[in-house]
């Protein structure tokens, strides 16, 4: 598509007006994530939310903390949604709606710099609930 743009002879099809929507700004009220939400959707939400304002959650620890990196594993938990499945060296697992499991990958603790979940985890240990 670019060489037919650069070339000049790309097909121009108008929009159509009236199937066109506007997308609302973003806030920080859109930030923090519920986690019964499927995995799909959360990882959406956090891959949206880049870099302003970011996904958000309490999950982990008390004071909210930002959610840069997720990852969605297709695997599934009979747990409630917000157990924590897993974590370890590859992020935090967490079950989300209808059981669908995300990984956490890259994080930023309150007042803190953005990290690699593994490396949050080395100075804050979290179990599985």
């Amino acid at each position: 598509a670019v060489e037919e743009i650069a070339a000049g002879t790309a097909a121009r099809i108008p929009q159509e007006h009236d199937k066109s929507t506007y997308a609302p700004m973003l806030s920080k009220e859109l930030s923090n994530v519920d986690w019964n939400r499927t995995a799909h959707e959360i990882h959406c939400q956090i891959r949206g939310l880049l870099p302003w304002p970011a996904a958000t959650t309490t999950l982990f620890s008390d004071a909210p903390m930002k959610l840069y990196r997720a990852e969605e594993t297709g695997e599934k938990s009979a747990k409630p949604a917000g157990s924590i499945v897993s974590a370890d060296k590859k992020g935090i697992a967490v079950v989300c709606g209808g059981g669908s499991i995300l990984r956490i990958t890259e994080v930023q603790a309150a007042g803190g710099k953005r990290m690699s979940a593994a490396a949050y985890l080395l100075g804050h240990p979290i179990k599985p609930s």
